[in-house]
């Protein structure tokens, strides 16, 4: 697994600057379905079917951008 920083957004629309862990793929073809879990407020947060990642502790959902 890697690591990779990618730009999010809440359901809000505030952006988030964070950290990802990627399956080696992710260099390859740079798509998002290789996506492991994003890393919030230190929380990891696996996505859903749609690719939308929704925190347990904050019930905030957050998108790739």
């Amino acid at each position: 697994m890697l690591k990779q920083n990618l730009n999010i957004k809440d359901q809000f629309g505030i952006k988030y600057s964070i950290q990802a862990t990627v399956n080696h793929h992710f260099d390859a073809s740079q798509s998002y379905s290789h996506v492991k879990y994003i890393t919030v407020d230190g929380e990891d947060i696996r996505p859903s079917f749609d690719m939308f990642f929704q925190s347990t502790s904050s019930g905030k959902i957050f998108k790739i951008i």
